[in-house]
């Protein structure tokens, strides 16, 4: 089936934030939501996924003592064509911000916004960089 509209694409650099101990944050976007996120932001035009990443931090009030891009992955999505780079960020500081967020054990993972998706990132992240 061809078509000739192309779809809309979302970049997307997608951090999970490590602790010296293990734990993984999370955060929540809607307070009124219980289901947690990845902290991570759509690429505004032309910016270089690291460059969000590293936004991303700043947002919590982190700072990475290493940012790695473990993996891309590339699927549609509701809203087209999502294009997500994977990043792992070791912190050694708390988040601050607006934003509600919380550190998880990685055996003890909460309930995400979009089911398996952030738990299979997180286990991939962690496993190629182990």
């Amino acid at each position: 089936m061809a078509t000739d509209q192309q779809p809309d694409i979302q970049l997307i650099s997608n951090l999970v934030v490590t602790r010296n101990d293990g734990m993984i944050l999370f955060v929540r976007y809607d307070p009124d939501d219980e289901r947690w996120w990845l902290p991570g932001e759509d690429l505004d035009p032309y910016e270089h996924p690291d460059e969000r990443a590293r936004k991303e931090l700043t947002r919590f009030g982190l700072e990475g003592d290493r940012l790695h891009m473990v993996f891309v992955e590339s699927f549609r999505g509701r809203r087209g064509w999502h294009v997500v780079f994977h990043y792992r960020v070791d912190v050694s500081s708390e988040p601050t911000g607006a934003l509600e967020a919380q550190w998880f054990s990685s055996d003890a993972l909460p309930r995400t916004m979009h089911g398996r998706w952030e738990l299979d990132a997180v286990q991939r992240v962690l496993n190629e960089t182990a």
